[in-house]
């Protein structure tokens, strides 16, 4: 019978171990975005509020459709630093998974508070244009949509009561967060060697989400507050979902994503053998669980350890044959332990 192909095998187990994961992510993200449009909460408001009498801007810096944009940006970004910085399928999988996990929760949470709580934009007066003798009720104090000469089924006026909270801020912040978490990862930046370097790279995404965040309000599409809200509702759940699938960014191995699934599912042990980068598909027997290179190199053993390897101590333990996995979380069993791996020194008994 004929062995099939390693990259067969390794999509295989993928779909298998990961495939309900992507399935929930895009389902969720589909669902949240096209369904729960039609719920929309139109509460009353108050014409004499002067926070929602702003101005209504035709051109914003950053619209709708370029939200679209920073979402793809993300996931390129993802992409790029990981040719750059790892070169490793498995990490990238890992990442382009949790990125997408953190997209599609944070997305639907995001829309559902704000169809459900309708907090008028600054400038929702605006949009509603009331007519000229248009004034709040006598009894309750407050004035509908039917003092509106724009139609209350118009889009401008059901995307006029979404400002609670920012889908800019929050969705910018989650690109822009993990890709942080990625790099910091990556770059080891709690080292303790204190490169201040590394840490001006590592917020640099976060700047552009803070710009994003800015510009929604000088735009008049959002208050402060939902901005702010916004922002954190994106970076601490960002945050959770970086953690599924890497260590924390103080561990020694930080730049090393957790094992794949299925190798602790089917062998109750991580990857049974190294990768070697000078290998396009790793090994060619179909039972290696190792990471697979992204990109094929011409290039040495040690060079291509010298480009994944972003902390001296570690290189060390690569001339050694011993982190070329991904991460296996401490306190693991010595025979749940990746081979090659030394075992820990035991300490000398007084006499």
């Amino acid at each position: 019978m004929a062995t099939r192909h390693p990259i067969l095998v390794r999509t295989l187990r993928i779909l298998q171990s990961y495939g309900i994961d992507w399935v929930l992510a895009v389902f969720i993200a589909v669902f949240a975005n096209f369904y729960l449009d039609r719920f929309q909460n139109i509460p009353d408001f108050d014409l004499t509020d002067t926070s929602i009498q702003f101005s209504f801007k035709e051109k914003e810096v950053f619209p709708n459709s370029t939200l679209a944009y920073i979402l793809v940006f993300s996931y390129v970004l993802v992409v790029i630093s990981n040719l750059i910085l790892s070169r490793n399928m498995w990490d990238l999988h890992h990442a382009l998974l949790g990125l997408s996990v953190a997209f599609s929760f944070v997305g639907a949470f995001e829309q559902i508070v704000r169809i459900t709580v309708g907090r008028p934009r600054p400038d929702f007066i605006a949009r509603c244009n009331p007519f000229e003798n248009a004034a709040n009720g006598h009894f309750f104090g407050l004035a509908n949509v039917t003092v509106c000469q724009t139609p209350a089924t118009d889009k401008i006026i059901k995307d006029g009561m979404r400002s609670f909270f920012s889908g800019h801020a929050c969705l910018s912040a989650v690109g822009m967060a993990f890709n942080s978490l990625y790099w910091a990862g990556k770059l080891q930046l709690f080292n303790r060697k204190s490169y201040s370097s590394k840490a001006w790279l590592v917020f640099s995404p976060l700047m552009v989400s803070i710009y994003i965040c800015i510009t929604r309000v000088t735009d008049h599409r959002h208050h402060p507050s939902d901005a702010l809200t916004g922002f954190f509702a994106g970076l601490i759940p960002t945050y959770f979902f970086y953690r599924q699938f890497y260590p924390p960014l103080e561990d020694p191995h930080s730049n090393l994503p957790y094992s794949p699934r299925h190798a602790v599912e089917e062998s109750n042990r991580g990857p049974s053998k190294s990768w070697k980068p000078g290998n396009w598909f790793g090994s060619s027997t179909p039972h290696d669980d190792g990471p697979t290179p992204l990109l094929p190199t011409n290039r040495s053993t040690r060079q291509m350890r010298d480009s994944t390897s972003n902390l001296g101590h570690i290189e060390v333990e690569l001339d050694s044959g011993l982190i070329a996995t991904p991460y296996s979380p401490p306190g693991r069993e010595p025979d749940m332990a990746y081979s090659g791996m030394p075992k820990p020194l035991e300490p000398h008994s007084s006499v």
